[in-house]
């Protein structure tokens, strides 16, 4: 067990991502191991939003390994171009484990709050309607937001936003949070 418990659940080697000649990594070497709580600082415009969309294949890294759960999600050498049909059948999976808050929030404008946590987990048939119903309800009492569950965002204020937005991907029982 405290092997398990020291093994790393997400590590990076030399990322790199480049947006035409802009380098913007410049080969990230990085290990989180399971249960720690990691921060990353830096002043706007640094790379820390590209850095945590490349460890999520949003963005599409340039080059480097990426390791999660022991699976090897990316791995294209330097100079090599990446095979984005074969990372395709892995991303989805992939993004089901990882759970990912955004900077502006991403809810659905047209959907209440509870339905905005319950779509993924429904959809993906990782829960029934009335088990995710109950794990949203749940969630939003964790944050104070119960009595919103059935407004729908605008009616939220950016901070309760950010709230349905972390417990939005909380509902998918990530096996780690960006």
């Amino acid at each position: 067990i405290s092997e398990v418990k020291n093994m790393a659940i997400l590590e990076v080697k030399n990322l790199k991502k480049n947006f035409g000649n802009l380098e913007v990594l410049k080969g990230i070497d990085f290990e989180i191991k399971q249960g720690e709580v990691i921060s990353i600082i830096g002043p706007s415009g640094s790379g820390k939003s590209t850095f945590l969309r490349c460890l999520n294949l949003i963005e599409i890294p340039t080059s480097g390994i990426i390791e999660f759960d022991g699976e090897n999600i990316f791995n294209t050498p330097e100079g090599e171009k990446t095979n984005l049909k074969k990372l395709d059948k892995f991303i989805n999976q992939h993004r089901q484990k990882m759970g990912m808050v955004f900077q502006h929030f991403n809810v659905f404008p047209n959907m209440t709050v509870i339905d905005n946590i319950t779509l993924a987990p429904i959809q993906l048939k990782l829960m029934t309607k009335e088990e995710a119903n109950e794990k949203a309800m749940e969630l939003l009492k964790r944050v104070g937001l119960e009595e919103k569950a059935n407004e729908f965002p605008k009616k939220l204020s950016g901070g309760q936003k950010q709230r349905l937005a972390i417990i939005r991907a909380i509902a998918m029982n990530p096996k780690v949070m960006l």
